[in-house]
């Protein structure tokens, strides 16, 4: 019956698909769509259902939040392409035994940058950063679902000039009772535009996905497959040209894997296949949108790592840990 009442808010969403549709391109905030975990970056991505999620997750799929969590405090720092550097923080509690509900920042800068004029003339540095606040919420709908929400403001500063916004999510999380078997659905970034920079509002990084997680029976491993994006069918790359049909089905689909060596150590593989083609260079085999790490479990804090190639332009390196307080 829980099982029913899933599926039937899964099919909700599709519905609602139409009503969201955008060009991913044209969206504004892109710094939402970096994933504030070190666990999902190293799957290739935000996969809605993860098995035993930490509530450093939870801007991924709200209801990851539902779980009796470990640890309370969270922290994350990326090293990412050129200058830029990237890095997030949050705090769990229990609501008086009726759900669990976090807060989170989440932090970008561009690095330093040179201002010129429209003669090309010098004018000095700038600055560029980007910040969202996070507060989320989820408990339990029904046997094994569960649900979250989370509301976020966001706030983006260039060179003197602002833009702010609010964005919604919320998420679904079905376990399937006895087996390490997961399936969830979430929808990110759901909102608009409070001010822009030059007054021309543009839409935010929503993504519809649904997901997958499953371990397999006589193996310790867990295999993990999304369909992310579902709100913006056609995914192109500047590159494009006779592209199937099967490479556009890919190209909304997210891979992971995750091998556990006993209780203490997990390694992690990847793959973002819209990734790979955006930034693939077709001169070799190219690992473009490959991602792996590990993770570290101890007493009392959690290791993680996760490196993804960007084909030539280099690779990023994510860091993040778990403690208790």
């Amino acid at each position: 019956m829980h099982l029913k009442t899933f599926l039937t808010l899964i099919i909700v969403l599709f519905i609602c698909d139409d009503l969201f549709a955008q060009q991913q391109s044209r969206t504004v905030f892109r710094f939402l769509e970096l994933q504030p975990d070190a666990r999902q970056t190293a799957l290739g991505g935000p996969h809605p259902a993860v098995v035993d999620p930490g509530f450093s997750q939870f801007t991924v799929n709200p209801a990851f939040l539902f779980t009796e969590q470990k640890h309370n405090l969270q922290a994350s720092y990326q090293n990412h392409l050129g200058d830029v550097n990237y890095g997030s923080a949050s705090y769990f509690r229990p609501v008086n035994n009726i759900g669990n509900a976090a807060l989170s920042v989440r932090y970008l800068n561009y690095g330093s940058m040179t201002e010129y004029d429209e003669q090309g003339n010098d004018l000095g540095s700038l600055s560029a950063n980007d910040l969202a606040l996070t507060a989320g919420f989820a408990t339990q709908l029904a046997g094994n679902l569960y649900y979250g929400v989370s509301v976020t403001g966001i706030y983006s500063s260039l060179a003197g000039y602002q833009a702010s916004g609010v964005s919604f999510s919320g998420g679904l999380l079905y376990q399937f009772s006895g087996r390490e078997t997961t399936i969830g659905a979430s929808v990110q970034n759901a909102g608009s535009q409070v001010s822009a920079f030059n007054e021309q509002r543009e839409p935010l990084p929503l993504n519809i996905a649904v997901g997958v997680v499953h371990r397999l029976r006589y193996l310790p491993v867990r295999l993990h497959y999304s369909i992310h994006r579902l709100n913006n069918p056609g995914l192109e790359t500047a590159n494009d040209e006779d592209v199937s049909i099967f490479n556009k089905l890919m190209r909304h689909s997210l891979l992971g894997t995750e091998f556990l060596f006993g209780e203490y150590v997990t390694v992690r593989l990847g793959y973002d296949h819209f990734l790979h083609e955006q930034l693939k260079t077709g001169k070799r085999l190219d690992g473009a949108g490959l991602s792996m790490g590990f993770g570290l479990s101890l007493q009392n804090i959690d290791l993680h790592f996760a490196r993804t190639s960007f084909s030539d332009l280099g690779n990023v390196i994510q860091l993040g840990m778990l403690l208790s307080i």
